[in-house]
């Protein structure tokens, strides 16, 4: 028998057991019918190759789920570090911005300093342009931060964007602040130095006798030697004289101290004023002296009246300024006017 009429032979029986009819008997008791079910032959292949399906579907599927739940597992594992990663760098940057709010406080604080110390140099500044005559608000003697009124310009170049470099800006800020602090602190001492050194100028300037003391600038006898206008003899004239009329005001030539308020002859009501450092001035021929001994003058205050008392041939005053004792030329020392001073 060869091959081919062996597998033919095969299906047959095959076919024919396949076309069978297997018949269970179920029989419940006694007392009932019993109960006959008829299978076919392929019920004994099918349900084994499903049963064999469904175990093969079900190790699929946990094998396909335990992946799933591996990926499930490794992503949140990655989501966790991620979520840390996250959290440090946040930490790390509210870190960052407390400690640039900890710098902008001092920076306000410094801010704040550096105000009162610019305010401080600005009275001074006031005190000395005060004291040095300049009422033109435009004029600074010291170079001021504020910014003036009017046009601004300028390339823009803007500030980079990391936020790292804040805390730099900061501490460059802060380190600017506290530039300037010690040059404000270096400043003031200068400037009071020269403060004082304005308030002794303007002292000098106040007791020199630098004014007219008259309003009238006519001259009627220079200083030095002269024809006495009694005697017609050469005489040293110890003052000049100033033309007016009887009552013209008098006027205190510097700040001083009145040392003698009196009538006399030759002299007529005169006045001596001390300034100081060895300067005096005097004046005579009054027609009424307004100051008495001990009083405090200022330069250019009233203190008599032009007259014609004593040795004299006609109203005027008779200026001498003293130094140390000895009569000077008063010219040189009158350089303005009592409304200029």
């Amino acid at each position: 028998m060869n091959r081919v009429e062996h597998n033919g032979k095969f299906r047959r029986r095959h076919m024919k057991w396949m076309s069978k009819r297997f018949t269970f008997v179920i029989i419940p008791d006694a007392n009932q019918s019993v109960k006959r079910y008829s299978v076919p032959a392929l019920v004994f292949i099918l349900v084994p190759a499903l049963a064999v399906l469904l175990a093969f579907c079900a190790a699929l599927f946990i094998s396909l789920n335990a992946g799933n739940a591996n990926k499930v597992h490794h992503l949140k594992n990655q989501l966790t570090s991620s979520q840390a990663g996250f959290e440090e760098q946040l930490q790390s940057k509210n870190k960052e911005i407390s400690a640039l709010e900890e710098d902008l406080l001092a920076l306000s604080a410094q801010a704040e300093q550096f105000e009162d110390k610019i305010s401080a140099v600005t009275k001074l500044e006031n005190e000395l342009k005060a004291i040095a005559g300049i009422e033109d608000a435009t004029v600074r003697i010291s170079s001021g931060s504020a910014e003036a009124e009017g046009g601004q310009g300028g390339e823009e170049i803007e500030l980079e964007a990391d936020f790292s470099s804040g805390a730099t800006l900061a501490d460059k800020t802060m380190k600017s602040f506290s530039d300037m602090t010690l040059q404000i602190d270096a400043m003031l001492p200068s400037l009071e130095s020269t403060k004082e050194a304005f308030l002794n100028y303007q002292h000098i300037l106040d007791i020199t006798p630098s004014i007219w003391p008259t309003e009238s600038k006519k001259i009627t006898s220079t200083f030095g030697v002269r024809s006495d206008p009694f005697t017609g003899r050469a005489a040293l004239h110890s003052g000049v004289d100033f033309g007016g009329d009887r009552g013209d005001p008098i006027y205190a030539a510097a700040d001083g101290v009145v040392t003698l308020s009196e009538r006399g002859y030759p002299h007529g009501n005169n006045i001596i004023i001390d300034h100081g450092r060895g300067v005096k001035t005097r004046y005579l021929h009054l027609n009424e002296r307004l100051v008495e001994v001990g009083d405090s003058v200022k330069k250019g205050q009233l203190i008599g009246e032009l007259g014609n008392t004593g040795r004299s041939t006609g109203p005027h005053l008779h200026y001498e300024v003293i130094v140390n004792g000895e009569n000077v030329d008063p010219m040189p020392y009158i350089k303005e006017d009592r409304e200029d001073q």
